[in-house]
């Protein structure tokens, strides 16, 4: 069953997300007259989580020799009004997709 999620903004607005019914027994922070689910905390909260996680991801990649010249991480994200954001899954297991770019130097030039 889906849901509907008002999580806060920084700014002082609402961001209405539908999202599937709250899982692992989470019980719903609280629900206003409207039947709305009320977000634990803000989007912008929810959004830093994957900032980083994102960039605990990327950090480590980009040392590697030679230096890539382009680092992509793609992951899906569910948000949830008691944990914030969620790295999804489909089969039990997170699924992350990276991709790594090293572009040809001119003939003779070394790529660092």
């Amino acid at each position: 069953m889906r849901e509907v999620v008002r999580f806060p903004l920084a700014s002082g607005g609402i961001a209405s997300v539908e999202v599937e019914d709250q899982e692992y027994g989470a019980r719903p922070v609280a629900r206003s007259h409207h039947g709305y689910i009320e977000a634990a905390g803000s989007l912008d909260q929810a959004m830093d989580q994957i900032r980083e996680v994102a960039n605990a991801m990327v950090r480590p990649l980009r040392d590697i020799q030679p230096r890539p010249d382009g680092v992509e991480v793609a992951f899906g994200v569910r948000l949830n009004a008691e944990a914030g954001a969620l790295i999804s899954s489909n089969v039990g297991e997170s699924h992350f997709q990276v991709t790594l770019t090293w572009r040809a130097g001119p003939p003779g030039e070394a790529t660092v």
